[in-house]
């Protein structure tokens, strides 16, 4: 879920020799391309990967635009000393809640804009928009593919005593009781677990490993509201230099002036059947007629299978595989 990272990279016209991993097949992967604004063949792009439809809006600058219309940033500005002032209303607010492990990787996901347009956990509107429907709507008034409900949840102690004083926020705090969030303009309402497992797996059966970490057990309650993060999250595992923001990643893009980006999402290693897609995909656009493409690659981290592989080995293998030719240094996102 939320340990998933992205090697951006100039891409080569060779890359891995063949091969399989464990012995055995992997299954086909699915690329996604965007293209900047006055890139040729547009219209074809779709002939690549489904993707990305027709008419990706685009800004003047070239990059597609963030769902919602804008790239949502959550994290106090270091200036103007917000930070200081966030982590004193933080540390006076009558009311905390306690994020588990994945509580804070989604206010990682939600801190930097990879939920764009969600602007912290899901409102009882949201959520059941993205029960019923698996999409929200944005502000911009466009529906935003949003699947996976993104909330947190309370329980009836915590419930009672957030209604009962009147509170607007609460403080989120972390495994050592150090404030992480101000979460504003709350709304509580109740967690209906079941309908909640049904809509977004398709089934009740047990043995859904998240299901069983963060539905299950979790409170009866959900509650919702805007975030304020107090710095950005970091992971101290030897992987935060990976973590790049959206904002940072659309950077990377325009530094390398890249006039296409073609990405592909993996949980294994890079063996020769990503190799042959990724290497394909860009032979097309150079036939195209871009002149600069640009892999993202992101491997997934997170809820991935019990047997695979570790993803601090993975990352030391993406490194190595993008790292054989001289003239190409990748830079690396993850959340």
């Amino acid at each position: 879920m939320a340990t998933h990272a992205a090697f951006v990279v100039k891409f080569p016209q060779q890359l891995a020799r063949p091969g399989r991993v464990h012995g055995r097949p992997v299954p086909p992967a699915r690329m996604g391309i965007a293209v900047s604004r006055g890139s040729p063949g547009n219209s074809a792009v779709t002939a690549v990967a489904a993707a990305v439809p027709c008419g990706v809006r685009c800004r003047a600058g070239g990059l597609i635009e963030p769902d919602g219309g804008n790239l949502v940033d959550l994290v106090a500005p270091e200036e103007g000393g917000r930070r200081a002032a966030l982590r004193r209303e933080a540390a006076a607010l009558p009311h905390r809640v306690c994020l588990g492990r994945i509580d804070t990787e989604w206010v990682h996901v939600l801190s930097e804009g990879w939920a764009s347009p969600l602007r912290g956990f899901m409102h009882e509107t949201e959520f059941l928009q993205a029960l019923h429907f698996n999409a929200v709507r944005g502000h911009d008034g466009s529906m935003v593919n949003m699947s996976v409900p993104i909330v947190l949840a309370v329980d009836d102690a915590q419930r009672r005593a957030i209604l009962a004083s009147g509170a607007t926020s609460v403080a989120l705090i972390d495994d050592h009781d150090r404030p992480v969030t101000v979460l504003s303009d709350i709304e509580i309402y109740k967690h209906n677990k079941e309908e909640r497992i049904a809509r977004t797996w398709g089934t009740t059966a047990p043995g859904l490993p998240y299901v069983e970490e963060a539905i299950t057990n979790a409170g009866d309650w959900l509650i919702g509201g805007d975030l304020e993060v107090i710095e950005p999250i970091k992971y101290n595992d030897g992987l935060d230099q990976y973590r790049l923001s959206p904002a940072q990643l659309r950077e990377e893009f325009a530094r390398r002036n890249a006039d296409a980006v073609f990405a592909f999402q993996l949980r294994n290693p890079v063996h020769n059947g990503h190799a042959l897609l990724m290497t394909d995909t860009c032979r097309r656009l150079l036939d195209m007629g871009y002149k600069n493409p640009v892999l993202l690659l992101h491997p997934l981290g997170g809820f991935t299978k019990a047997d695979d592989v570790p993803l601090s080995v993975r990352m030391k293998q993406h490194e190595k595989v993008f790292s054989y030719k001289q003239s190409y240094h990748p830079s690396v996102s993850f959340l």
